[in-house]
C-alpha cells in the first residue's frame, strides 16, 4: 500500500507553528494586561489612602501649606491613574487584536486539517478499491484455473 502524501503538509505545519506563536503572544499580552491592571489598582489604593490621610490630618489640625502639598500630590496621583487607565485600555486592545489573529489562525489551520482528513478518506477509499480489485483478480484467476483443470481432466 502506497504511503499517503498530503500536498499541503508544509502549509499545515506552518499554520500550526503560527497558531503556537500567536498563543504565546496572547499569553504575553494577557500577562502585560494583568500587570497594567495591578499598577492601576495600586495607584487607586494609594489615592484612597492619601485621601483618607488628608481627611484625617485636616480634621486634626495641620498647616495649610501641608494640606496644599497633600492636595497637589493627590492630584498628581489622579493624573497617573488617568494615564494608567490609558495603558490598561491599550493593553486590552492588544489582547483583543491577538485574540482575533489567533482565531483566524485556528480557523485557517482547521481548514487545512479538514482538507487533509477529506483527502485521506479519499485515499483510503481508493486503496480499498485497489485491494478489492486485486482480490477479485486473484479469485477470477483461481476460478479460471480450476475451470481449465476441469476441462482437461
Amino acid at each position: 500500500m502506497a504511503k499517503f502524501v498530503y500536498k499541503f503538509e508544509t502549509i499545515l505545519n506552518l499554520k500550526v507553528q503560527m497558531e503556537d506563536s500567536l498563543k504565546n503572544e496572547l499569553g504575553k499580552a494577557y500577562k502585560k494586561l494583568e500587570h497594567e491592571k495591578n499598577k492601576l489598582l495600586a495607584l487607586e489604593n494609594e489615592r484612597k489612602d492619601l485621601i483618607s490621610d488628608f481627611n484625617q490630618k485636616s480634621s486634626t489640625g495641620v498647616s495649610a501649606g501641608k494640606l496644599r502639598e497633600y492636595g497637589s500630590y493627590i492630584a498628581l496621583v489622579k493624573d497617573r491613574i488617568v494615564y494608567q487607565k490609558d495603558n490598561v485600555n491599550y493593553s486590552q486592545s492588544v489582547v483583543d487584536k491577538c485574540k482575533e489573529r489567533l482565531i483566524k489562525a485556528v480557523q485557517e489551520k482547521e481548514m487545512f486539517e479538514k482538507l487533509k482528513d477529506k483527502q485521506y478518506k479519499g485515499y483510503v477509499k481508493e486503496q480499498f478499491k485497489k485491494d478489492q480489485k486485486l482480490v477479485d483478480e486473484i479469485v477470477s484467476y483461481k476460478q479460471n484455473k480450476l475451470l481449465a483443470g476441469d476441462k482437461n481432466g
